[in-house]
């Protein structure tokens, strides 16, 4: 019976994370296709490659074998089709991004790019997923976190604020000067948590000792359409909510920001920058728009607290 090259992709992967959710994830597939897969090859092989228990697989001996010769041959596959790509005399660089980051500030700075870089055909790809859990599918990945990767290079790329926005006409009444606990008598919305509210609610001032109320998003493109359409209070990200802020179509009822604990951070592996493509889109994202970092975020205190 021959072996099928799926199978081993998936075999892969999954070797690789020790996981099948993180495998199906990277590849685009369900846990169920990646478990039939790596099914489907131990019986082609007649050997047992995960040991599989309620929450997680680990590989037998046989699977590290077997692993050990696969990753590098598919990294060595990846690397030779990019090389044969580049003799066109066009180079293609993959690039993660989640949906806010991506939406916000990558795709205004796009035209730019392709004016700088004419020879550079730039695969953007956009998931909520973690992009870490999708490294071995990009080139390079911007993520949220706190710079521990240690996997990957990670170069600080945005620091970001939060402070409370509303849409006008929602009914909700928040003026300067208010009470900041007056907030609480409105919907709050939340981007993955309450963490971001807690920050800015206790840099205020506000103490709250029971978990918050209130709707939980896990796609901030979400819960920002959400925000506009007027239901509820929401923590805007600065500077990636400034031209709805400028245009009206959000509103600031405080002037004081925090800063979170995460910022966005380039990922990237030593060898893809090798490429000389690949380098020079890091450096491009580096370099376009430094002036909108405001240094890397650190947890909050009453010290980080800022009006403006």
């Amino acid at each position: 019976m021959s072996v099928s090259l799926v199978a081993l992709r998936a075999f892969e992967a999954a070797a690789r994370h020790s996981s099948f959710k993180d495998a199906a994830d990277e590849l685009n597939l369900s846990a169920t296709a990646i478990s039939h897969q790596v099914r489907s090859l131990e019986r082609s092989l007649g050997l047992r490659l995960f040991n599989r228990t309620v929450r997680r697989v680990t590989l037998t001996a046989e699977g590290e074998e077997l692993s050990s010769a696969l990753t590098p041959a598919f990294r060595s596959i990846n690397a030779a089709v990019g090389r044969l790509r580049n003799r066109s005399g066009r180079h293609i660089v993959t690039l993660g991004a989640a949906p806010l980051f991506g939406s916000r500030w990558l795709a205004p700075r796009l035209g730019l790019f392709w004016r700088e870089n004419p020879d550079i055909d730039l695969r953007l790809h956009h998931s909520p997923l973690p992009v870490e859990r999708q490294m071995a599918s990009y080139d390079l990945a911007i993520a949220w976190g706190t710079s521990e990767w240690p996997e990957y290079e990670a170069d600080l790329l945005l620091g970001l604020r939060v402070t409370p926005v509303y849409a006008p006409g929602s009914g909700i009444h928040l003026q300067r000067g208010s009470d900041p606990e007056c907030v609480l008598d409105y919907p709050l919305l939340h981007f993955n948590d309450d963490s971001a509210w807690r920050l800015w609610l206790k840099a205020m001032g506000v103490e709250i000792s029971a978990d918050l109320p209130g709707m939980i998003f896990e796609d901030a493109n979400v819960e920002l359409q959400a925000t506009l359409q007027g239901q509820g209070v929401a923590m805007g990200f600065l500077p990636l909510v400034e031209d709805e802020l400028a245009a009206g179509r959000l509103l600031q009822p405080w002037p004081e920001s925090v800063a979170p604990a995460g910022s966005y951070y380039l990922l990237y592996r030593q060898s893809a920058i090798s490429r000389d493509p690949v380098a020079r889109v890091r450096d491009w994202l580096l370099s376009v728009d430094r002036q909108a970092k405001r240094g890397e975020p650190s947890r909050i205190n009453r010290d980080t607290l800022e009006s403006g």
